[in-house]
């Protein structure tokens, strides 16, 4: 069996594929937002998700660590490492001081970070592509870098939080609220801009002129609960 998944949380992935096997299927191989799986016994395996210091790749230490300790390297993609143990051996956890866990989740952070950078000059070189030299397909990829770069930054948000919280943890300072997400209807609105402009020769007037009126209002009501201070 195969599924399609876009996760920017590794926590929530790592969720998924924890509920996928309590279900009876096993992840297997991962390539470029599609899992495989097969069927196993429910609940046969968990699974963690690590961040590695290679691309693609891990350490030998790294391999022989985690095969002394009963772990299967599942699958390398970029910097993760996606991990699974049987369930017969006991709990599965990668970090289990405060310490190690927020060091984890800053070097997470500081990837996410350099990911915007990126998505950010991306956008505005298609901007400007679309506006100065009149390439309509400037506008669409803008506009799907727009939404990407809104899930980065609602990860990094979120980072934020949970290395707030562990920092709470670790000086018995309690933290002050949290910090407030971007509407992900936005990032619909867009996506659905661009799927306007795409369309320009496929559909009617009336259709595309519909798709955008409905982009407009989730961008705006988007706005509107972040200014409102909403969450």
């Amino acid at each position: 069996m195969i599924k399609f998944r876009l996760y920017f949380d590794k926590d929530a992935e790592t969720e998924w594929l924890n509920q996928m096997a309590a279900d009876g299927w096993a992840m297997i191989r991962f390539f470029a937002g599609f899992y495989s799986f097969e069927a196993c016994e429910k609940g046969e395996y968990v699974y963690q998700i690590d961040f590695g210091d290679r691309l693609f790749a891990v350490s030998s230490d790294y391999r022989e660590l985690m095969q002394d300790a009963g772990i299967e390297i599942v699958q390398t993609w970029a910097y993760w490492v996606i991990l699974r143990k049987k369930a017969s051996g006991g709990k599965f956890e990668l970090y289990t001081d405060v310490a190690s866990c927020m060091e984890h989740y800053q070097k997470i952070r500081r990837l996410f970070k350099v990911a915007i950078i990126i998505e950010m000059l991306c956008a505005i070189f298609e901007l400007c592509m679309g506006a100065i030299g009149g390439v309509t397909l400037g506008y669409v990829f803008a506009l799907l870098f727009g939404a990407l770069l809104i899930g980065l930054l609602n990860t990094v948000i979120k980072l934020n939080d949970t290395i707030a919280e562990l920092n709470a943890r670790m000086t018995g300072i309690e933290r002050s609220g949290r910090h407030r997400s971007i509407p992900a209807f936005m990032a619909v609105g867009m996506l659905m801009n661009a799927c306007s402009i795409m369309l320009t020769d496929t559909v009617s007037l009336g259709i595309r002129h519909t798709i955008q009126i409905l982009a407009i209002i989730l961008l705006a009501a988007g706005l509107f609960q972040m200014c409102s201070g909403r969450k």
